[in-house]
């Protein structure tokens, strides 16, 4: 892929966790932002690191079922019998002989990785961690450690689909994120997991945490989240309307197209841009 200015973009090289309750809209979102920042010339590098949604972001990128998914980046670093779950063991992820631990000798992704572990759109490369494949298969630490780890060079805006909740907080893969994004819907729950998230944050000393409001159908839907957040309105950097052509693409099995939603993640990437670049 060819770099178009990644070097004068304040988000070049940022790892974005994107993360919130389970049914948010997660993968939307990061499928949106993806879309938003190839069209402002950012390579783009998404990471699939939800181990239990079997399709989520191959449908949305691609309009593919899982019989198209890409071959799950664990099985590049050994498989789930070889890697280890950061919580037993805290280590830093290696390759295949090679005692140098990723995050200080980052992936050449092209030349390391085979075209059989990620597909192409545009400047949009999808990766995934892995999935849970089998009954019995055990804890999914060592895809989260995959998620936690797994750096390329150059200057790709990495944007990363966690899975829902907050369980990865407690295994300390925000670790090694630049920025983290928590999408709430309008319950309870998602504030509550907000609220909890920026706590996380706080003990970790991440600075760059913001939120987005999603499915808002309505000024009083929003007002009355915002109102919830209390303290926390100040991290909302923007909100995604209850988008009908959202719901058709998520029955159809497309991929996503033009939608107001888009235009609306259009400016949280602006909002993103700026508050990044003041950090």
């Amino acid at each position: 892929m060819t770099r178009v200015g990644q070097s004068n973009k304040p988000l070049y090289g940022k790892r974005i966790l994107v993360c919130g309750k389970g049914g948010s809209g997660k993968s939307t979102v990061v499928a949106l932002m993806a879309t938003i920042l190839q069209r402002k010339a950012y390579e783009v590098m998404v990471l699939d690191g939800d181990a239990s949604n079997p399709e989520g972001l191959i449908r949305l990128l691609f309009g593919l079922g899982v019989e198209g998914e890409p071959k799950p980046l664990i099985e590049f670093f050994g498989g789930i019998d070889v890697v280890t779950c950061p919580v037993d063991d805290p280590s830093p992820l290696t390759r295949i002989n090679d005692s140098a631990p990723v995050p200080e000798h980052r992936i050449d992704l092209f030349r390391e990785i085979a075209a059989e572990y990620y597909l192409q759109k545009g400047s949009t490369t999808l990766l995934q961690a892995g999935k849970i494949e089998t009954y019995g298969q055990g804890c999914d630490g060592p895809l989260e450690k995959v998620v936690r780890d797994f750096m390329v060079e150059g200057d790709a805006v990495n944007v990363i689909d966690m899975k829902a909740g907050i369980e990865h907080f407690g295994r300390t893969i925000p670790d090694r994120m630049d920025v983290i994004l928590g999408v709430l819907d309008y319950t309870l729950e998602s504030v509550s997991i907000a609220k909890r998230i920026a706590e996380f944050c706080q003990e970790a000393g991440i600075q760059d945490f913001w939120l987005i409001l999603n499915k808002i159908g309505s000024e009083e839907v929003e007002s009355l989240l915002m109102d919830k957040l209390g303290n926390l309105q100040g991290k909302v950097i923007g909100s995604i309307s209850y988008d009908q052509e959202l719901i058709k693409v998520g029955l159809s099995g497309n991929a996503l197209g033009g939608c107001k939603a888009l235009e609306e993640v259009a400016h949280i990437v602006e909002r993103l841009e700026q508050v990044v670049s003041f950090q």
